[in-house]
C-alpha cells in the first residue's frame, strides 16, 4: 500500500486527498494507497477528515510524512521554501516529493538547493481551482479532466516521475510535462493577469464615490469579471512574488492596449472600435471551438477507467538500509 502526505489542507490538498481516496484502487495506476493530512491549523486537518479527504492526521510535520513513499506540498508557495527545509532533515532516500503551487521556477530552485540527491523532487500544477478557500469549498471532480502540469528536474528518477505521473492519472487529470521557465511566462498570462485584471475592476469601481449607486446597478457581467477577485489573497500575494518576471511582462502588454483601445475610441473611429472587439470575440470563439488542451492521443484519458499501465509499485519501495 502507497502512503501519501499532503501537507498543507486547504482547497487543493483536501480535493485532492478526497480525490484520491475516492479512486478505485482496482483500476488507479497507484493501487491500494493511504492518505495523510498535515496543516499547521489543527483545525483544517480535522475539516479534512471530516470530509473523509484523509485517512489520518498528523500532529506536527515529521509525523505527517513518516514512512511515506510520497510528499505533496499544497502551502502557499513561498512557505514551501521553509517546508522543504525541513523535510530535507526528515525524509529517508527514496522518499518522492511534489508539489501543487502555481509557480514554478522558484520551487524547483529550492528544491534543487535544499534538498539531498537521495531524494527526488517532481513539480506540479493542476490547472484546476475555484476562487473560494479552504476545506469547504473542496472537490473531489476539481481535477478530472484537467491538465496537471508537471516539471522534471534533470536529477529525478525515472520511477519518481512515474510515480507523480501515476497520482495526476489517479485523481483523473492529464498529465502536461512543460519547462518550469515556459509554464510560468504562459500562466502569467492566462491565469495569473486575469486575477489581477478582477482585482482591479473591483478595485476601482469599489473605491469610487459612486459605489453605492453603481453596486445598485451591477449585474452578471460583473459579477463574471469580478469573481477571481474572491480568491485566497495569501496564496494570490505568494503567486505574483514567485512570478513577477513573467507577470511585469504581460501587465505591461496590457497596459499597451489598454492605451491603444482608449485612443481608438476617444478618435470616434467606429470601423476601428469593432475590428478590435470583433478580433476578440473571433479568438475567442475559435479557442472555445478547438479545445486547445488536448494533444493528439489524449482523448483516451478522458474516458473513465482508462489508465495505461500502472508502474512497478516496487519503485515507491525505499532502498534498505
Amino acid at each position: 500500500m502507497i502512503r501519501i502526505s499532503i501537507i498543507g489542507m486547504g482547497l487543493i490538498g483536501v480535493s485532492l486527498g478526497m480525490a484520491l481516496r475516492n479512486a478505485d484502487a482496482q483500476e488507479s495506476p497507484l493501487g491500494p494507497l493511504e492518505v495523510v493530512g498535515y496543516d499547521r491549523d489543527p483545525r483544517a486537518v480535522k475539516e479534512a477528515r471530516g470530509r473523509l479527504a484523509i485517512d489520518h492526521e498528523a500532529r506536527s510535520l515529521a509525523d505527517a510524512v513518516r514512512d511515506a513513499q510520497m510528499v505533496v506540498l499544497a502551502t502557499p508557495v513561498r512557505a514551501m521554501r521553509d517546508v522543504l527545509t525541513e523535510l530535507a532533515t526528515l525524509l529517508p532516500a527514496g522518499t518522492i516529493i511534489t508539489d501543487v503551487a502555481s509557480t514554478k521556477s522558484e520551487v524547483g530552485q529550492w528544491a534543487a538547493e535544499l534538498l539531498p540527491a537521495t531524494l527526488s523532487y517532481v513539480g506540479g500544477h493542476p490547472m484546476a481551482g475555484k476562487e473560494q478557500a479552504g476545506a469547504a469549498a473542496a472537490d473531489p471532480e476539481l481535477f478530472h479532466g484537467a491538465i496537471y502540469c508537471l516539471t522534471v528536474s534533470p536529477h529525478a528518477r525515472p520511477q519518481a516521475v512515474e510515480a507523480v505521473e501515476a497520482l495526476v492519472r489517479t485523481v483523473g487529470a492529464k498529465p502536461y510535462y512543460i519547462d518550469p521557465a515556459e509554464h510560468d511566462s504562459y500562466v502569467a498570462g492566462i491565469s495569473h493577469l486575469p486575477f489581477l485584471l478582477s482585482v482591479g475592476l473591483t478595485s476601482i469601481t469599489s473605491h469610487s464615490p459612486a459605489w453605492k449607486e453603481m453596486a445598485a446597478l451591477a449585474a452578471s457581467g460583473f459579477r463574471d469579471v469580478s469573481r477571481l477577485a474572491s480568491g485566497d489573497p495569501a496564496m494570490h500575494r505568494d503567486i505574483c512574488l514567485t512570478n513577477a518576471q513573467a507577470m511585469s511582462h504581460w501587465i505591461n502588454t496590457m497596459i499597451a492596449f489598454l492605451v491603444e483601445a482608449r485612443e481608438t475610441i476617444t478618435s470616434g473611429d467606429a470601423a476601428a472600435v469593432e475590428a478590435m472587439l470583433r478580433d476578440a470575440k473571433e479568438q475567442r470563439d475559435t479557442w472555445l471551438a478547438s479545445r486547445p488542451n488536448l494533444r493528439p492521443g489524449e482523448d483516451a484519458f478522458n474516458r473513465p477507467n482508462q489508465a495505461p499501465d500502472r508502474p512497478n509499485l516496487l519503485t515507491f519501495r525505499r532502498p534498505k538500509g
